[in-house]
């Protein structure tokens, strides 16, 4: 029960911009769980297949209308690869802690209300070049850090630059997939090792089952909030979270 729920959270925070790894570190530590990678790649894999079926006319016409999309995402992946191979032992180090979560949460925070007020914008897809693709690119290699946002800050890069709200959201989503399918390809052998000696395979199955679902909801949800209103609200949220993790984390101390 306790995988299903942590599922749910991956699925329901992976594209709210709140940080899906920080909750599960959080979320990890209150249910007394040891931290297994392999169930963080597995569910963000699930969340990676909930963009592919949402997205699936967009990812078709990346190969037909919308090839300067596509170039641009290879461009931006390229840039994320770089970070996230380049600082992969040190990412993964910050997941054990729940202090560092409660920075990197502030830290999304803040992220997100500069983005709102720079980003007055409305770019569109034509308008887009190789150096936006690069920036956010790396605001997504700086995203594996545990706390800190990838949604929140791809999506904070791209209002940043001045792009279109509801573009700013969909390069954001499209630009996760091979993030997180690369990850899984990566973590192919955590993910073998924890579904026969690890924690087993119906952790694994369950998460799946259940961030798939969620996320496929929270998809839905946030584009119908980005293209509505200001998402600052969730700002407010990484700082009452953060706030709260910090300070959990020092009386725990």
């Amino acid at each position: 029960m306790k995988y299903l729920l942590l599922g749910i959270i991956q699925g329901l925070t992976e594209f709210l911009p709140v940080s899906s790894s920080g909750h599960l570190v959080i979320f990890q530590s209150l249910f007394n769980l040891p931290h297994s990678i392999a169930f963080d790649v597995v569910v963000h894999l699930a969340t990676g297949l909930a963009v592919i079926v949402y997205f699936w006319k967009d990812i078709l016409d990346l190969f037909t209308s919308k090839r300067r999309m596509l170039w641009l995402i290879i461009v931006g992946t390229f840039f994320t690869g770089i970070l996230g191979i380049g600082f992969k032992d040190f990412f993964e180090s910050l997941f054990g802690s729940v202090f560092a979560v409660g920075w990197f949460l502030l830290l999304t925070g803040l992220i997100i209300v500069l983005a709102e007020w720079i980003g007055k914008g409305n770019r569109r897809l034509g308008d887009m070049g190789i150096w936006d693709a690069v920036l956010i690119g790396l605001a997504q290699g700086c995203a594996i850090a545990p706390g800190l946002s990838r949604s929140g800050t791809t999506i904070s890069a791209s209002l940043a630059r001045g792009l279109d709200r509801t573009l700013a959201a969909r390069f954001s989503f499209l630009l996760s997939i091979p993030a997180i399918l690369g990850a899984g390809l990566v973590q192919s052998k955590e993910i073998i090792k924890a579904g026969t000696i690890g924690i087993g395979p119906w952790p694994l199955v369950l998460g799946f089952i259940a961030a798939f679902i969620s996320g496929w909801i929270a998809i839905k949800m946030f584009m119908n909030i980005i293209q509505r209103m200001s998402i600052r609200g969730f700002a407010y949220y990484c700082f009452a979270v953060g706030s709260l993790v910090l300070l959990f984390s020092i009386l725990w101390i």
